[in-house]
């Protein structure tokens, strides 16, 4: 898998490209690859983890009571292999590389096991991106596509900031900040050294009992969140931390990673397509 951030082929909305790269999909996929226009890689491969990190609190890096499994081409985390010690916390599986660009789509769905201090709540997992570089850390800087019973689509900005699409009409703003309305920050929320803005999708598209299609879409400062095809948040002017005297950085790029909550979940058809300039014009467009 080559990184995007380096590698912007044309591919969203060119259609001559999809054949030749969904060559490389294993037969599963192709289907998956087939429905949309574009040029689709696997983010993962369905055989093993070697372009990934895992890290779960009160263990490590390496999965030593079975965290992650590879099952059909897919992953499944917390699954029936799973015996944690009793200290083992949240954690993720990261991509090595940093993505800039692109269009991420992926199938999801619940599993019914659940551990402490979720046994009661809410099934929870996410999906990070733009995540900064660093290691053993459970929540580094990145914007979170939350993956929770009845939340699912939210967007949780952790040590950063965005400004969330307006809502007109029932639907947020997208992919064109309407210039007549001021771009105001959302109020942060802190606690244990962590700064969180949450933002809450406008409708609710999610199948409890069933896969969801999950696309981010996420080019430039901005982002898309869509569950089962219908965008329920977007994300504009995203910018890391502030900091006090320097101006506004951009948050634009970073590592993508899949979490492990507490509760069982199933991931398939993981894959990403880079979006060009022209392909980011185009959707500007309409």
């Amino acid at each position: 898998m080559r990184n995007i951030e380096v590698n912007r082929r044309t591919a969203l909305l060119g259609g001559a490209g999809l054949a030749a790269c969904s060559l490389a999909l294993p037969a599963r996929l192709m289907a998956a690859a087939a429905s949309s226009s574009g040029c689709w890689e696997l983010l993962f491969n369905g055989v093993d983890l070697d372009d990934w990190t895992f890290f779960q609190e009160g263990v490590g890096e390496v999965d030593k009571f079975g965290a992650v499994a590879i099952e059909d081409g897919g992953l499944r985390m917390l699954g029936t292999d799973y015996r944690p010690k009793p200290d083992a916390g949240f954690g993720h599986l990261a991509t090595k590389r940093s993505y800039a660009d692109y269009h991420l789509r992926l199938d999801f769905r619940w599993g019914s096991r659940r551990f402490a201090p979720r046994t009661l709540a809410k099934r929870n997992s996410g999906l990070l991106y733009h995540m900064a570089p660093i290691r053993n850390v459970l929540y580094p800087d990145c914007v979170e596509f939350q993956f929770e019973e009845g939340d699912l689509g939210d967007a949780i900005v952790i040590n950063a900031r965005a400004v969330e699409g307006p809502n007109l009409g029932g639907t947020p703003v997208w992919p064109t900040y309407p210039p007549f309305i001021p771009r105001t920050y959302g109020p942060v929320l802190e606690f244990g050294g962590i700064t969180r803005q949450w933002y809450r999708k406008v409708s609710d598209f999610e199948i409890r009992d069933g896969w969801n299609t999950i696309d981010l879409i996420a080019f430039d400062d901005q982002a898309a969140h869509l569950v089962n095809g219908r965008i329920v948040t977007t994300l504009f002017g995203l910018i890391n931390k502030p900091v006090e005297g320097q101006a506004p950085v951009p948050l634009k790029s970073g590592r993508i990673a899949l979490e492990l909550e507490g509760a069982e979940t199933e991931f398939r058809n993981i894959m990403i397509r880079s979006l060009s300039t022209d392909d980011i014009t185009k959707l500007k467009k309409g």
